[in-house]
């Protein structure tokens, strides 16, 4: 059987203070410890939470100015191209028109060469027609 006796209690005593001192320098610090890493953890993994939703609304910002700077780009490439498009008719158009005042100039030159060339070939033709006859009858004809 177990005996009670004085050595009993002071075991008791002794395991209630060394209980203390320990709690005090030992258990209390690392309990401190383990709840400031479970609160350090929690809040890390709130702003790691916090940051996602940020990057998530900073990447779709992003993506939303990209996609109407892209528009802008079209639009204004667009512009460019319709007033190049519109330039280069300008340019035919003034083009075609000093082609065809050339063209008639010519045509106007070629009809007067034409007829100035008529005209000798016709006074040639005459006096060649004069002067064979001339020939042939023997004699001046008017």
């Amino acid at each position: 059987m177990i005996s009670l006796d004085i050595s009993i209690l002071y075991q008791v005593i002794l395991f209630v203070v060394l209980w203390l001192i320990l709690k005090r320098l030992l258990f209390q610090p690392y309990l401190k410890l383990l709840q400031e890493r479970e609160r350090k953890t929690s809040g890390a993994e709130l702003d790691s939470s916090e940051l996602e939703h940020e990057a998530a609304r900073l990447r779709a910002q992003y993506e939303e100015t990209i996609a109407q700077a892209r528009t802008a780009g079209y639009a204004a490439k667009e512009e460019i191209l319709q007033r190049a498009r519109s330039e280069r008719e300008k340019v035919i158009a003034a083009a075609r028109a000093e082609a065809a005042q050339i063209l008639d100039r010519v045509r106007r030159e070629i009809a007067t060469a034409v007829a100035e060339e008529r005209r000798i070939a016709t006074a040639e033709a005459a006096a060649l027609a004069r002067e064979m006859a001339s020939k042939a009858l023997g004699r001046k004809v008017a």
